[in-house]
């Protein structure tokens, strides 16, 4: 807030007047240019601390998404194995597969930087592209996060068959065909995340790419 007050000495003339009211002009202008000066600096400030902060979660996101693209093929690998297994079973024959796994790695990726700049207004101060940039990452981020969720909810469908101690060498022949079906919708699921994940992979490259 600024404080303007009156001259301490008398005004004799129009001249002094005029000199009193020009140096209050002056001061003003001085006043509400330090001002912005010092607004444009936080903004520059939390701009430059919000980039960083998404450019920092981006990034980490990144190499998350790799590492869970590396556990898909693995997790594709198993269960191919139990179809070979169930195989057997729908056929009422025994098995050379004496294991298998059923483990899915849940990656999580983060949004709380891209979050944070939101609601603090610092996106406002960004330049358009850069943030156009950003919202398509998160939001194609989004997307994957819905159908990793799906993705889990196949796995644990599918676990809930060997949950309860039983020995799978005895499963039914009945019971082996509902349960092949049950990994053949997985393996659906894991083949779309690892689309989505792609997807993902090279809008995160986009978002950080060099300016």
């Amino acid at each position: 807030m600024l404080d303007v007050h009156a001259p301490h000495e008398g005004i004799y003339g129009f001249r002094d007047f005029l000199i009193h009211l020009l140096t209050i002009t002056i001061g003003l202008l001085i006043a509400l240019g330090l001002e912005a000066c010092v607004e444009w600096f936080e903004h520059r400030h939390l701009e430059h601390e919000a980039d960083a902060n998404i450019r920092q979660e981006l990034h980490d996101n990144s190499k998350e998404l790799s590492n869970v693209r590396a556990e898909i093929v693995t997790e594709r690998e198993n269960l191919r194995t139990l179809l070979k297994f169930l195989q057997a079973r729908i056929l009422n024959q025994a098995s050379d597969i004496h294991h298998f796994s059923l483990e899915y790695d849940l990656g999580t990726l983060q949004d709380a930087s891209w979050r944070t700049a939101s609601a603090t207004g610092a996106l406002s101060f960004m330049e358009y592209q850069h943030v156009k940039r950003y919202a398509v990452a998160y939001l194609v981020q989004d997307e994957y996060a819905r159908q990793q969720q799906e993705t889990l909810d196949s796995f644990l469908e599918l676990q809930s068959y060997f949950s309860d101690g039983s020995d799978p060498t005895k499963m039914p022949p009945a019971e082996a065909q509902v349960v092949t079906a049950n990994v053949r919708h997985t393996l659906t699921h894991l083949k779309a995340l690892d689309q989505f994940a792609y997807s993902l992979s090279k809008t995160y490259q986009e978002a950080l790419a060099p300016r």
